[in-house]
């Protein structure tokens, strides 16, 4: 039997998620906030973040689409969505319940001025730039470790390795960042990539792993697409499974464990 794990793999739904008139970005990152909220709250569980994705894709994603032709059901959506995140009310009210990932990341650790990770907003530093309508610092995660890897990796090449060269090693190119081709075309071709994929091979099975509180690529995404995608042969052959932590949940001894417990697990179901 073939099988394919992807690990905080970044998928979005077949269709349009652009500007207000779609739900859908904001349905993608809503349960992710709501995760890192109830992680911090100690109540991080299977069984409450069900209850979110079940308000995501119903009562809040219904709400979205009627916009200001209820202005009861905005009402009852503000107030859930600060219940939700833990956010001020006024942030929750004034951005409409639409809650932006880098607005977000600044808000949410804001009274101690320090900034949350995209990758785990749980993860924070002190952000040296408060007072700047758009942040200025690094991410967390990424400032944090740079040096430690830059230092690991030198040794590693040019002692172990043995490779000597007198390039300088960039564990993080920034001119690298900015020449990225982000052409759209190119990025929606994973989703419908996969379908065919899974059509071709009638063994083969995939699972799709995300941290629950991982900004940059929201398990969220993950459940939409693979709802839209048509049964072939057995429903669970593509799987989408969350584990506590951010973008490496891994690092964490339980997630690797319990990651490592269902690869052997679908690849034992042939």
């Amino acid at each position: 039997m073939n099988g394919v794990v992807l690990v905080s793999p970044y998928l979005n739904p077949e269709q349009d998620s652009n500007g207000d008139l779609s739900p859908l970005p904001w349905m993608m990152t809503l349960p992710s906030i709501t995760a890192a909220h109830l992680e911090r709250e100690k109540k991080l569980t299977p069984e409450t973040m069900a209850d979110v994705i079940a308000y995501t894709e119903g009562d809040y994603a219904t709400t979205l689409l009627k916009g200001r032709a209820d202005e009861e059901a905005q009402k009852r959506m503000i107030q859930r969505v600060t219940e939700l995140t833990g956010l001020d009310a006024q942030f929750v009210k004034y951005s409409g319940g639409r809650i932006d990932t880098e607005a977000y990341l600044r808000e949410v650790h804001r009274e101690e001025g320090k900034l949350g990770s995209v990758y785990d907003s749980n993860v924070t530093s002190f952000d040296p730039f408060p007072f700047s309508p758009e942040q200025r610092a690094s991410d967390p995660i990424l400032a944090g470790i740079i040096a430690p890897l830059t230092t690991a990796m030198v040794d590693f090449v040019t002692r172990t390795v043995g490779w000597k060269v007198d390039a300088r090693y960039n564990a993080l190119s920034f001119e690298v960042n900015r020449l990225w081709d982000k052409d759209d075309d190119l990025r929606k071709g994973s989703v419908p990539a996969l379908r065919q994929a899974v059509a071709a091979d009638p063994k083969l099975r995939v699972l799709i792993v995300h941290g629950w509180n991982d900004l940059s690529c929201p398990f969220m995404g993950s459940i939409l697409t693979v709802n839209q995608m048509p049964v072939m042969g057995d429903p669970d052959r593509v799987a989408v499974h969350e584990f506590p932590g951010g973008h490496m949940f891994y690092t964490r001894d339980p997630g690797r464990i319990a990651l490592r417990t269902d690869v052997r697990a679908m690849f034992d179901k042939h």
